[in-house]
């Protein structure tokens, strides 16, 4: 009888044990949830915690000035998008221009050589002594060579007898007409003031303009 009651106190405690360590992890889990959690709060300009409306019209605030800013860089992207594309315009157009100035340029440099030929042309005398045969051939080349420039859009012009345009022509000096002269020629009409009396160096076109105007001496009455 005596060890029962002792069991049964044994396990009353022990019992009661158990009902108290479990109600210290209780107080312990409790402890931990009890710690304060942070909350979102909106200040002011001025430092001061908003209410809830206040809070609504400074994020609306905030919104409007974003999509103000959105506008602003879209607006710049999109002036920049199309001062790119007329760039791009603007050098497709002037590409083919950019041809005919590099042909023009090397042409240009080249006239040098036909005026040596057309020099040499010039002095009939010494150019028909030439051998035949070799005036021929040279005369070929540079005709050859004058049709390939005429080809590129290059215009050969000037000639004894052309009417004296000031925008074409460079007047480098004048040839008197005497009394004599204009009389002895009056019906042949080979005299004619205010007309090319010589051709120094000829002038030359590119695709219509002007790019060397021809260097002559003009007829002038006296």
């Amino acid at each position: 009888m005596q060890e029962e009651e002792k069991l049964n106190t044994e396990n009353t405690i022990n019992e009661s044990d158990d009902t108290n360590n479990l109600a210290d992890l209780i107080d312990d889990n409790n402890d931990m949830g009890d710690e304060p959690i942070a909350e979102f709060i909106e200040l002011g300009d001025d430092g001061e915690e908003m209410d809830g409306n206040g809070t609504v019209k400074k994020l609306r605030d905030k919104i409007k000035k974003l999509e103000i800013e959105k506008a602003e860089y879209l607006n710049s992207w999109q002036r920049t998008l199309a001062d790119y594309k007329n760039r791009e315009m603007g050098i497709a157009k002037e590409r083919p221009e950019w041809g005919k100035m590099a042909i023009r340029s090397f042409a240009e440099d080249l006239l040098i050589v036909m005026d040596t030929y057309d020099a040499a042309k010039s002095n009939v005398s010494a150019w028909e002594m030439v051998d035949a045969n070799w005036r021929s051939g040279i005369e070929y080349i540079f005709n050859t060579f004058e049709n390939k420039l005429k080809e590129q859009g290059f215009e050969k012009f000037g000639a004894v007898g052309d009417v004296f345009d000031p925008n074409v022509h460079e007047g480098l000096g004048t040839v008197k007409i005497s009394s004599d002269d204009q009389s002895a020629a009056a019906n042949a009409m080979s005299y004619k003031e205010n007309t090319i009396a010589q051709l120094i160096m000829s002038g030359y076109k590119y695709n219509g303009k002007v790019i060397r105007p021809a260097k002559v001496k003009v007829y002038s009455a006296e």
